[in-house]
């Protein structure tokens, strides 16, 4: 059995997982951000021991731990920046094997949810293929020639600071004109806000004014409704993220493309309408085969099964 976490901005789910995948048992709480490392740590240890004695079991039967972190996280375990979190420059594994006194693997939460797609669900036996979250950011995580791919030093793989507006917006990362300023579940929330104002008369606001906010679900739900001004919205951010599936293409050439993130759920053909405008693209310009497009089939538990995947050899 092995010991799956996933640290995540609101909450923290705790997991003990089969080796092929299956969640057994899960726990969670809330993660509190800034947390200090210490004390997320001792709060995941409570929550492990009390998940194995429920199912009669102790640490001595776990054969390794894995923790998703959202961050930048090195070869040595080290996260080398968390804005969500308020962490940088943190020796989390040594934290986490001191507390633990076992050997505990760091990574990425989007590597983790794409190794669990890769190994247990919908990219399982592909050789190639892209795991990409659109939410306040996007993250992502690359299997390249059937091993995931994480750059020098664990610190690659972050698509969602490629270019693909000169000048653009300006991103936390320091650049301008990065991916997830126009293709985040945060960016459609910030022109949703501003297209509505635009459009005093358009049901758009109205579906605002139910929710108390403008969001990516109101501008999907006005859309649902037939507004056409969010119809349009919808229809501008499709393309701004097959844009970046696009340059992905042109670089990976990956099999599959797994999307997941908040606005993947929400309907309305989101991923029918990804599908069609990259795969014409790619008949269009005699690309050869097309490219399968799939929401994640471990959806809430990927994280979890996907921290578990870097402790299983």
């Amino acid at each position: 059995m092995f010991i799956g976490v996933d640290i995540g901005g609101t909450n923290t789910k705790v997991g003990i997982v089969s080796k092929l995948g299956r969640v057994i048992a899960i726990d969670s709480f809330k993660t509190k951000v800034p947390r200090d490392a210490v004390d997320l740590v001792e709060e995941i240890y409570t929550v492990t021991q009390k998940l194995l004695k429920a199912n009669e079991m102790t640490l001595e039967n776990v054969e390794g731990i894995g923790v998703g972190v959202p961050g930048i996280v090195n070869d040595n375990g080290n996260v080398v920046l968390s804005v969500n979190l308020g962490w940088k420059d943190l020796d989390f594994s040594t934290i986490m094997k001191k507390r633990f006194e076992k050997d505990v693997v760091i990574g990425n939460d989007a590597n983790c949810a794409m190794l669990s797609e890769w190994r247990f669900g919908g990219a399982k036996d592909s050789k190639n293929a892209i795991l990409i979250t659109l939410g306040t950011g996007i993250g992502s995580g690359i299997i390249l020639d059937g091993k995931l791919f994480r750059g020098t030093n664990g610190m690659g793989g972050e698509c969602g600071h490629m270019v693909i507006v000169h000048n653009g917006e300006q991103c936390n990362c320091g650049n301008k004109g990065c991916w997830e300023q126009y293709a985040s579940a945060k960016s459609l929330a910030r022109r949703t806000e501003i297209v509505a104002k635009q459009n005093p008369s358009s049901k758009l606001n109205d579906v605002i004014a139910s929710y108390k906010k403008a969001s990516a679900h109101t501008c999907f739900e006005a859309a649902k409704m037939g507004d056409k001004v969010a119809k349009e919205l919808v229809d501008e951010y499709v393309d701004y993220v097959v844009c970046g599936l696009i340059n992905l293409t042109q670089i990976f050439r990956p099999e599959i493309f797994i999307i997941g993130g908040g606005v993947a759920k929400e309907g309305y053909g989101f991923i029918k309408l990804i599908d069609t405008k990259l795969n014409n693209f790619i008949t269009k310009n005699n690309m050869g085969a097309g490219i399968q497009v799939k929401r994640p089939v471990l959806e809430n538990n990927a994280g979890i099964v996907g921290a578990a995947c870097l402790a299983m050899k």
